[in-house]
C-alpha cells in the first residue's frame, strides 16, 4: 500500500510518501520526503496563541503536501499535529482551518501518542540490533521533546517535556553565539525537567537514539557531509568523545558560521544552538556509548498509522498555489 503522512510540528511541516505492507508491519520504503519551515510555535509561550498568518501558512503547506501525496499515488493519508496545536488556545481553530484547506481530518496527538509513534518508528528504522536491546529514544521538536525508554519495539516509560528548540530559543537565547549566562539559564531549566520528569528512566543505556533537525545537523557535521541525505545519516553513531566538542562548536557558533553549513537548511539556523544544548543535557542524563541519529521520526509512525487506521482518499479539493515546499 502507498500511504502519505504529514507531520505538523511547532517548527516545520513535513511529508512522507511511502510503500508499506497492507498489514502496516514490516519494512517501510520511502518514496518521497519533503519539509518546510513554518514556525507554528513562534511566540506561543508568550501569547498562548498561534499567529493567524502562520496558521494560514501551515494550512497552505498541508494542502500542498496532500496534493503531492495524491499525485504520487497515496491511497491513504494521515495528518498529525503536535505540541503547537496541542497547547495553543486557538489550536482547534487552526486545526479547523487546516482541515478545510486540505480536505482531510487533523489528528492532534497527545504527548503519549507522539512518544509511542516516534519510539516505534525509530527502533523499526534502526533495524535488528536495536530491536534486541533496551534503549532510550528522544524526539527534539520545536515546542516539545519526547523521551521514551523501552526494550526492543516495546516502549516502556515515556515523557513529553514542555520545551523544544523554538520555545527555548525564544525564552533564553537572544544572541548568536549565546552568552554564558544565557546558556546557563537554558541548561538549568532543561536539567531540572530531566531530573524530575525522567526520574524513573534508566541512568545508563546501550542505545541513545535521537530524531529531529538538530540531531541530523550534528550527525551531518560529524560525518562531514554538506547535503542532507537520509541514507548517510540514519544509524550514524556520534561517539561520546566527539559529541561534546561538536555540541560546543554548534552552540558557540555565529550566524556567519551557521550560514556556511549548507546541511542546516532554511528555518533552523536560529534555533540549532538551543537544540544542541538540549542534546548535551540528554546525553549527560542518559549515559551511553554515543548518540545514534535516526531520520525516521513521527511521520514514519504516522505512515504506519495511515496503513492500519486510515480511510480511502476523498475527492481532491480545488487546486490553489501555496508556497512550494523544499525537499527535506
Amino acid at each position: 500500500m502507498r500511504v502519505g503522512a504529514i507531520d505538523i510540528g511547532s517548527n516545520s511541516v513535513r511529508l512522507l510518501v511511502a510503500e508499506i505492507p497492507e498489514a502496516g508491519n514490516g519494512a517501510l520504503t520511502a518514496i518521497a520526503r519533503a519539509g518546510e519551515a513554518c514556525r507554528l510555535g513562534r511566540g506561543l509561550d508568550r501569547t498562548g496563541r498561534i499567529d493567524a498568518e502562520i496558521g494560514e501558512r501551515a494550512a497552505s503547506l498541508t494542502y500542498e503536501f496532500v496534493r503531492r501525496a495524491r499525485s504520487l499515488g497515496a491511497r491513504r493519508i494521515m495528518v498529525g499535529a503536535t505540541a503547537a496545536l496541542r497547547r495553543a488556545e486557538n489550536g482547534s481553530e487552526i486545526a479547523d482551518l487546516i482541515e478545510k484547506r486540505s480536505g482531510l481530518p487533523i489528528r492532534i496527538l497527545s504527548g503519549e501518542d507522539e512518544a509511542r509513534l516516534v519510539y516505534e518508528a525509530v527502533i523499526s528504522g534502526l533495524g535488528t540490533p536495536a530491536r534486541r536491546r533496551a534503549g532510550v529514544v528522544f524526539d527534539l521538536g520545536g515546542g516539545s521533546t519526547e523521551v521514551v525508554s523501552g526494550v526492543g519495539l516495546q516502549p516502556g516509560r515515556f515523557k513529553s517535556l514542555p520545551f523544544g528548540a523554538v520555545t527555548l530559543t525564544e525564552k533564553f537565547l537572544t544572541s548568536a553565539p549565546p552568552t554564558p549566562d544565557q546558556i546557563d539559564a537554558l541548561v538549568t531549566f532543561v536539567d531540572e525537567h530531566l531530573m524530575h520528569d525522567c526520574a524513573y528512566m534508566p541512568v545508563e543505556t546501550s542505545l541513545l537514539a535521537g530524531v529531529g533537525g538538530t540531531v541530523t545537523v550534528l550527525a551531518a557535521l560529524d560525518r562531514g557531509i554538506e547535503v542532507y541525505e537520509p541514507s548517510l545519516l540514519d544509524g550514524w553513531l556520534i561517539p561520546s568523545s566527539r559529541l561534546e566538542p561538536l555540541i560546543e562548536r554548534v552552540a558557540g557558533s555565529t550566524e556567519q558560521e551557521r550560514a556556511s553549513w549548507s546541511v542546516l537548511g532554511h528555518g533552523r539556523s536560529d534555533i540549532v544552538a538551543a537544540g544542541a544544548l538540549v542534546v548535551r543535557s540528554l546525553a549527560r542524563r542518559f549515559r551511553s556509548p554515543g548518540l545514534t541519529c535516526s531520520t525516521q521520526g513521527l511521520r514514519y509512525g504516522l505512515a504506519r498509522l495511515a496503513a492500519s487506521e486510515g480511510t480511502e482518499m476523498p475527492p481532491a479539493p480545488p487546486r490553489e498555489a501555496p508556497p512550494r515546499p523544499s525537499d527535506g
